[in-house]
Formats: C-alpha cells, sequence, structure tokens
C-alpha cells in the first residue's frame, strides 16, 4: 500500500467509527467530503482486484444541456403556412434547424463533434 493509500485508508476507518456523514466528518478537515467518499469506493475496488473502466462515467452521458425553441421564433413559418413547423436546437452556440423525419444517428453524431456528449 502507498503512502497515499495508508493515509487514506485511516482517514475511511476514522469516518466510519465516527459514524457521522461524510460531510459532518469532513468539515474543517483538509478534504472535501466527496474526495473522502471517492477514497473509500477507490480503496475498496482495489482490495476486490477490479479495475477501473478505461472510459470515465462522464463519457457515457449525454447532452449535457440543449435548448430547444420553435423554429418559428427564428422567422420560419408556423404550420398551416406552406412549410411544417420544426425545431432549433442549440448546442455549444451551435443552431441546427430540424424538420420533421430528421435523422437522429446522425444529429447525435453532430451534437457528440460539437463537444455536446462529456
Amino acid at each position: 500500500m502507498t503512502e497515499t493509500e495508508t493515509k487514506w485508508s485511516e482517514r475511511i476507518r476514522q469516518w466510519k467509527e465516527s459514524g457521522k456523514k461524510a460531510a459532518e466528518f469532513a468539515a474543517g478537515q483538509p478534504y472535501k467530503a466527496t474526495t473522502l467518499v471517492w477514497w473509500a469506493t477507490e480503496l475498496r475496488r482495489r482490495a476486490q482486484g477490479r479495475e477501473r473502466p478505461s472510459q470515465p462515467r462522464r463519457a457515457a452521458r449525454k447532452i449535457r444541456m440543449a435548448r430547444v425553441v420553435p423554429v418559428s421564433r427564428f422567422g420560419a413559418t408556423s404550420p398551416g403556412r406552406g412549410r411544417s413547423a420544426g425545431l432549433v436546437v442549440e448546442v455549444s452556440g451551435v443552431r441546427i434547424s430540424l424538420e420533421r423525419g430528421f435523422d437522429a444517428e446522425l444529429l447525435g453524431e453532430v451534437v457528440r463533434a460539437l463537444g455536446g456528449t462529456r
């Protein structure tokens, strides 16, 4: 066990013995509660001989934030005036106009390319 692992192992032992929640135990300490919980999970994972996933969990998340507004807001005609209403999706400052029947797979690729998935 490394010096860092030993230090965190001792902190985790003290935390568990205290019966306090992580936030209560970490208050006033030179580390955050989230770090304490992460080390508890990490040391347990290492003790069980499990490897960490090759990609961070964040990589699996969907679009963090997308703003969807009616096309008519940007000057398109409304339904019944010769053109069907669609959507404009804004990702990373780029507006993408979509009409009914758009290719969802292609949209996903474009959003990923724009950095919408993290």
